[in-house]
């Protein structure tokens, strides 16, 4: 039987600190068929001969898919001073519990993420949603993708999925990666429409001008240039120069779907109240309080009396004094206003 995950505690955030990464997962089960018998469905067993001839080959499959938490994340402050945006909430879930739904129908060997801010709550989310294999890459100051590239080139022996957790977006996940590796290519990037809010930079690829999607596929080739030049920043630019001067161009895979942008304050607050208002079952408002306009409250959320919220938003754990008023605004986690 599988042993319980691993909590990781003050002495393993050090360890990690030291090492740079750390391994959670769960050991295999263990195989008690004899090789050659039949199952109790009647089928053959694999005998570890047919295993290996079997096994997905590193060119043929995604190793893995790392999730980018790590960052200082000054679009979206204060909310970022007390937890990484990949941890904001979306329905039921959070911005990283949908991500790892989705991509975890293409059973990688292992779920990384590089963290910052609470790693033990990241690692947490993860597992809620993926029982296999998690490595955590914690990073005392964000080292910028190229540099967490760089910093843990040894894992990367195949195809990796790299995703920013800072957006909401249906990811045609299987789709992407049948076209990665069905064209051999060692760099694709998910493209679509710009938005038609806020200014974002464009991406040139194959001539057009393309709006980035926060989601790339990369080969071991990637990695070892990063590692090689020892980047830190400039995934677009230095790695992608660098990449082309060895041979190796980007190409893109498009999609129409919508794409939510999560990473600033004001449009977390936009996007969280698009879909109407919403109160946790968990959370306690007073009969005596005034809920105007639209609103957003979390999970143990406290609202007091003769208090007023007014388009605004209030994480897990926020607290509405009596007698204030939130109008326009989003409260962090655990927070008091008054």
């Amino acid at each position: 039987m599988p042993t319980r995950p691993v909590l990781l505690t003050k002495s393993c955030v050090l360890s990690a600190v030291r090492k740079r990464f750390l391994w959670c997962t769960l050991p295999p089960e263990p195989d008690l068929r004899t090789p050659g018998a039949l199952s109790a469905e009647g089928s053959k067993s694999v005998t570890a001969t047919e295993k290996r001839s079997t096994a997905k080959q590193p060119g043929d499959s995604i190793q893995g898919v790392l999730f980018l938490t790590a960052g200082y994340g000054t679009r979206a402050e204060p909310l970022s001073l007390y937890r990484p945006k990949a941890l904001l909430p979306w329905g039921e879930t959070t911005l990283l519990g949908k991500l790892v739904n989705q991509f975890k129908v293409i059973e990688p060997e292992v779920i990384a993420c590089n963290a910052t801010k609470c790693p033990e709550l990241v690692y947490r989310e993860v597992r809620r949603y993926w029982p296999g294999k998690i490595r955590m890459l914690f990073e005392e100051k964000p080292l910028g993708l190229p540099g967490t590239l760089s910093a843990n080139a040894e894992m990367f022996k195949g195809h990796w999925v790299i995703s920013n957790t800072d957006m909401v977006l249906d990811i045609p996940v299987r789709e992407m990666v049948e076209f990665h590796l069905s064209t051999g290519s060692e760099w694709t990037v998910l493209t679509g429409s710009f938005p038609d809010y806020g200014k974002y930079g464009s991406l040139p690829v194959n001539g057009n001008s393309r709006h980035y999607l926060g989601v790339s596929i990369v080969s071991p080739k990637v990695v070892r240039i990063a590692r090689i030049e020892q980047l830190s920043t400039g995934f677009f630019t230095l790695l992608r120069s660098a990449a082309e001067k060895a041979g190796i161009f980007i190409n893109e895979y498009f999609t129409s779907a919508d794409w939510l942008d999560m990473g600033s304050f004001h449009l977390i607050r936009k996007h969280l109240l698009m879909n109407g208002s919403y109160i946790h079952p968990s959370a306690h408002v007073h009969r005596d309080a005034n809920l105007e306009g639209l609103y957003w409250i979390g999970s143990s959320c406290i609202i007091s009396s003769g208090a007023v919220i007014r388009n605004s938003v209030m994480l897990d754990g926020a607290v509405l004094l009596p007698g204030a008023s939130l109008v326009d605004d989003v409260v962090p986690w655990f927070v008091k206003r008054g």
